[in-house]
Formats: C-alpha cells, structure tokens, sequence
C-alpha cells in the first residue's frame, strides 16, 4: 500500500471492535485521503479487524498499542514516526466499564484502578507520548471518545435520560477525561490544535454486552466531524450529532 506525503495519518485506539472499528470503516471509506492506523492490544485481534476492511480497498493498517502500557504507547509511537515522520489526527477511543465487569473478588479500589487506567491515564499518556509527531502535522486534531455519563451537570439532573445508570465508577472516569481534554485544548489553542471530546450516544456494543440503544453506524457521526475539522474548526468543545453536551 502507497501512502502519499499528503494522506492524513490517523490513530485511533481500541480500534478492532465497537465504535472504533466502525470509525476506522467510516472514514477509511468516506474520506480517501486518510490513512487509518487501527490501534489494539491484541495483535490477532487488530490483525483481524483489518483483514475485515483491506478486501473493501480500504487504506488501513492495524497498529499495536496497549493504552495502560507505557512501553507499548513508545514503541507505537516511534512506530508512527518512523513509517510516516508525524501524525495528524488522535482518537482516544479505547474504553471499558469496569461496573459488573471485574472478577470475582475484586475490590472497589481495585475496579476503580483498572477503570482510570483504560479511560484516563491511557489517553492522558497516549496523548502526551504523541504530541511531539502532532505538532508536526498541518492541522493537528485530537478526538476524546467520552460520554454524557461523564457529565456532572447531567448527573445532577433528576429528570436526565440515563439518571437511572449509577456507574459511578465509569462515569468519574469519563469526567477526568474531559478535564483531560480540556487541559490539552487550553495548551494548544494557540498552536491552531482541534482537541475536542465527542459522545456518542448510548451505543450497542461490547462495551455494554450491545444492550445501548443506538447503533455504531449513527455512534460515530459526529467523531468524523470531528476528526475531519478544518483550520477553521472548533476546539475544546463537548458534542454528540444532535450538538453541545452539557459539561
């Protein structure tokens, strides 16, 4: 496969299932001049993911990146720029729900470790280990794959849609991850970096044993917006397809 010096180069974790799956699918698909580097800790699992796509004649690749493992976020990194000198655009996409799904035994402390690792302290290391290739890039974009659980003005709203999901565990670590966002949006604002957060919805995926009642296909429609910014784009924003989610 030929990728031009002016393809974009894209990295989305947690891309071999769910929601980053179908990102990849969408904009490999939609946007020709993107070239999709498929993140996953399971080098079978990613291996897999992309075998799915190639046929289609898809630009994609799969990658190896363990999120809540410094020596592979380096190493996928120096990857990235050994193969292609920057990146353009980070989604930080892998996520889990620690609620439900912990063996037997684990403690709370413990559930909240494993959580915090996947959803915050992977995105905040991926993002740091990838910013010298960003700034590299034309138009530098990050994408947090948040939620609305991660809203506290929503957790506070009694008459809110999902006020019956507790998931505080989840839903806490989603809401560092828009401080993350934020951090990085305020820092690179005057560089002309997109940093923003996206929700898709409560989607059916494994992530949520496919109980959520939207599909991956409308789950993605405003990441793609987001990773397709413009120059001219928004930045430290906080969105789903129907608009702004409330922080």
């Amino acid at each position: 496969m030929t990728i031009s010096s002016h393809s974009d180069v894209v990295l989305i974790t947690g891309a071999n299932q769910g929601l980053g799956f179908e990102l990849s699918r969408r904009l490999a698909s939609d946007y020709p001049g993107y070239h999709i580097l498929m993140g996953s800790r399971d080098t079978g699992k990613g291996d897999a993911a992309v075998d799915i796509l190639k046929p289609e004649g898809l630009s994609v690749e799969a990658i190896n990146i363990d999120v809540t493992d410094e020596e592979s976020i380096k190493a996928a990194a120096a990857e990235v720029e050994s193969k292609f000198g920057r990146l353009d655009v980070l989604v930080n996409n892998a996520g889990i729900v620690a609620e439900g799904k912990m063996p037997t035994g684990t403690s709370l402390q413990e559930t909240f470790r494993a959580c915090f690792d996947v959803n915050a302290f992977g995105p905040f290391l991926v993002t740091e280990a990838f910013t010298p290739l960003l700034k590299k890039s034309h138009n530098p974009r990050v994408v947090f794959m948040s939620t609305g659980l991660g809203s506290i003005t929503d957790r506070l709203n009694p008459d809110d849609q999902c006020a019956a999901f507790q998931f505080p565990v989840y839903r806490s670590s989603k809401a560092a991850l828009n401080m993350i966002m934020a951090h990085y949006a305020a820092l690179y604002a005057k560089d002309g970096w997109k940093v923003n957060a996206n929700d898709p919805g409560f989607c059916a995926t494994n992530l949520n044993s496919y109980r959520g009642w939207n599909t991956p296909e409308s789950g993605v429609v405003n990441a793609v917006r987001l990773v397709t910014l413009g120059t001219d784009g928004p930045t430290g924003t906080f969105s789903c397809t129907e608009g702004p989610v409330n922080w």
